[in-house]
């Protein structure tokens, strides 16, 4: 059935979205009121989510399940959107960080001062090395950071490097190195 409706949709099916959207929206709402405690905030990502979907159809690869892509789209279109309210602080840092980091887990009190450390030396970052230490904590690969955003892998390992270093300046005993170890290839 994925296969088929992933075909459909990437042929432009207007049925076959509606299905997607039909099998799908109840979920993505309790998942993204789960993670923002907000009803607007769930809504708005519920419509973004399948926008992108609609938008990038012809990128959804018929060998993954539906479900795994519309909530791998979901995870980013959370995470942008928790980026951008976080710098109008209309969500707060801790809650982006809470979701990028944490996900599940509630932070013992060091765990949440080490948190909130990171999540203040990660704001004087420049744009892209917050972007690419973002791309890092949801667990991408150097290879993979570097794709989406153009540029070369080893620019990728280059600016993460970087970005340790000034964090490691401003807080010193931020963990840093378990977090960007998440990534499946390492600095």
């Amino acid at each position: 059935m994925d296969r088929a409706l992933i075909t459909s949709i990437r042929n432009g099916d207007d049925l076959a979205f509606r299905q997607a959207y039909d099998l799908f929206h109840e979920k993505l709402y309790a998942y993204f009121l789960h993670k923002t405690k907000s009803v607007d905030i769930s809504e708005e990502l519920v419509q973004l989510t399948f926008i992108k979907l609609w938008r990038y159809r012809s990128r959804l690869n018929d060998t993954l399940q539906i479900s795994w892509q519309i909530f791998r789209i979901a995870k980013t279109s959370l995470i942008d959107i928790l980026r951008s309210h976080a710098q109008t602080r209309t969500v707060s840092m801790q809650s982006l960080a809470y979701h990028e980091i944490a996900e599940e887990a509630s932070p013992p009190p060091a765990e949440d001062r080490q948190l909130s450390a990171l999540l203040d030396s990660l704001a004087h970052l420049s744009p892209m090395r917050r972007r690419i230490i973002s791309f890092r904590l949801e667990g991408l690969s150097n290879k993979e950071i570097a794709d989406s955003l153009s540029i070369s892998k080893k620019t990728v390992e280059n600016q993460i490097n970087r970005a340790v270093r000034e964090i490691r300046k401003m807080h010193e005993y931020i963990p840093l190195v378990i977090l960007l170890m998440a990534g499946r290839d390492g600095l």
